[in-house]
């Protein structure tokens, strides 16, 4: 169940994104509406200096190993900067845990295609993004350009991806219904690589899985 933050904390962190805003306010992005892909805006922009929130990162000290359990951690949610989300949230389902970043092309291929899964098994698997140290406003409008309707949070200081080893992006983690780490994808997620996961977890994609639109 995802919860809001005290009023207090609502108002410390948004007098730092205000300051956040300022200092964006000077670079190149400001995303009045989305761009093409292909816009150098989206590609080597440099990551914002990164900002704890309060009650937000790791909640325990394990690290992520498959077949271990996953750790938790709460952040963020990338649509609703108020709204904290813990994965442990989503226990009882599959979990397909992605890092993305703006900038990162193969991320963009991806968002499509988990978009699809998280519609074809609506009842089973949940799709949960987890943006690596961008604004909330370039972390949600990624998503948006490309149709990424799943929920996603912020890892504002890269703690919790430190936590997953994560080292390159994008990365997938499958996590089954119990909350252990059952995969893990480095790199680019296919849809022969999306089967495979989600075999790990129990679960497989139903006949006739809808393939990508023409131009997608």
């Amino acid at each position: 169940m995802v919860r809001r933050l005290p009023r207090r904390d609502v108002l410390g962190i948004a007098a730092l994104a205000a300051a956040a805003a300022g200092l964006a306010s000077v670079g190149v992005w400001a995303l009045a509406r989305p761009e093409s892909p292909e816009s150098s805006r989206w590609a080597g922009t440099p990551a914002p200096t990164p900002t704890a929130f309060p009650g937000t990162g790791p909640l325990d000290s394990r690290r992520a190993k498959v077949g271990q359990p996953a750790p938790d951690f709460a952040l963020l949610d990338v649509r609703d900067e108020t709204t904290i989300r813990r994965l442990s949230d989503y226990r009882g389902k599959v979990v397909l845990l992605n890092w993305y970043a703006s900038w990162c092309s193969p991320c963009r291929r991806e968002i499509p295609l988990l978009q699809r899964a998280a519609e074809a098994l609506p009842d089973e698997l949940v799709v949960l993004g987890v943006d690596l140290q961008e604004p909330f406003e370039r972390a949600r409008a990624i998503l948006e350009m490309f149709g990424g309707r799943y929920p996603a949070v912020l890892d504002s200081n890269g703690e919790v991806s430190a936590r997953y080893g994560v080292r390159g992006l994008p990365t997938t983690f499958v996590i089954d219904r119990d909350g252990r780490i059952v995969g893990v994808r480095a790199g680019e997620l296919r849809e022969e690589d999306l089967g495979r996961l989600l075999g790990e977890a129990g679960l497989s994609l139903p006949e006739g899985f809808p393939r990508p639109a023409a131009g997608e």
